[in-house]
């Protein structure tokens, strides 16, 4: 049986089977209610003096960690512990409040969970298990600046012909932007905490790497996995042909990868080797069934 890092009840010193299903229930539980209200990021000031200051004027709206309670609260008055949240997390997650096409609608967040959930259980992390929220990812709801995409588009005839892959392409540049400057800025944040037996907080490789976009239609058309480098080289599960590259000048271009939510969720996860290879299965006492995995990674 997987550890888990939760202090067992001494009531229950006999029947770790109980204890097992309680850490699994409240794992999933402290996810629900995540899940259910999505950190939320607003758009930056534009009277910063620098792009990193610009994005770290964002207002983060979001339920900590272990907590009940709502918070909201610039970027670059994050307190360490707002930081947990994001730890321990394969990739990182962005959901786009509008598509790239512009259309508006609302995500059905309860399957974004319980689908990824039934991937990542069989194939998880055996570091935390089932403890400090260690998870495939969490979405944050990410607007996009659309004045910067019309400074790029213009209003020239060619402008408006490729406006779809540029529209795509700037879609692209404004989330890893930030999210390079975010996820360092959390990795400087948790650095060197150590919470008891928890040890230290970590923000995994992967969720540094690893972006990954949820649509409006992601149900129907996937989820798209996106890169700054090529994958190939730490990441399985897919041919090259199946990558396609979004050039952008200022940033050199991304690959990108679309495909169902659970083999995004099992290709990220293979950057660690011991999480890779063959069908895997396991009972879950929060669904009460044996949750089974691919086998394409």
């Amino acid at each position: 049986m997987p550890r888990t890092l939760l202090e067992p009840d001494p009531r229950w010193t006999s029947d770790p089977y109980r204890l097992r299903a309680q850490a699994e229930e409240n794992h999933h539980e402290t996810l629900r209610k995540i899940f259910a209200l999505p950190p939320k990021l607003s758009l930056p000031k534009q009277t910063s003096t620098s792009e990193r200051e610009e994005q770290l004027s964002r207002v983060l709206s979001f339920r900590p960690f272990d907590s009940n309670q709502f918070t909201a609260g610039r970027l670059s008055e994050l307190e360490p512990v707002d930081a947990k949240i994001f730890c321990w997390k394969d990739c990182a997650v962005y959901g786009l409040h509008t598509g790239i096409k512009g259309q508006v609608g609302s995500m059905n967040t309860y399957r974004l969970l319980e689908r990824g959930y039934r991937a990542w259980f069989p194939r998880r992390s055996t570091d935390r298990d089932v403890s400090d929220g260690n998870f495939w990812g969490i979405p944050v709801w990410f607007q996009l600046h659309e004045g910067k995409t019309k400074e790029i588009l213009g209003d020239n005839k060619e402008g408006r012909n490729n406006g779809a892959k540029a529209e795509e392409s700037d879609a692209l540049a404004q989330i890893w932007s930030f999210h390079d400057m975010f996820y360092d800025h959390l990795k400087a944040l948790t650095a060197g905490i150590e919470e008891g037996k928890g040890g230290k907080w970590e923000m995994r490789a992967s969720s540094m790497e690893a972006v990954m976009i949820i649509e409006l239609d992601w149900e129907d058309q996937g989820v798209r996995l996106t890169w700054k480098e090529n994958p190939a080289e730490r990441y399985v599960g897919f041919a090259a042909e199946e990558l396609r590259i979004v050039e952008q000048k200022a940033q050199g271009g991304f690959w990108e990868l679309r495909c169902p939510l659970e083999r995004a969720v099992r290709i990220v996860a293979s950057r660690d080797f011991e999480r890779r290879g063959g069908r895997r299965e396991e009972w879950n006492h929060q669904f009460e069934e044996t949750l089974v995995d691919g086998d394409d990674v």
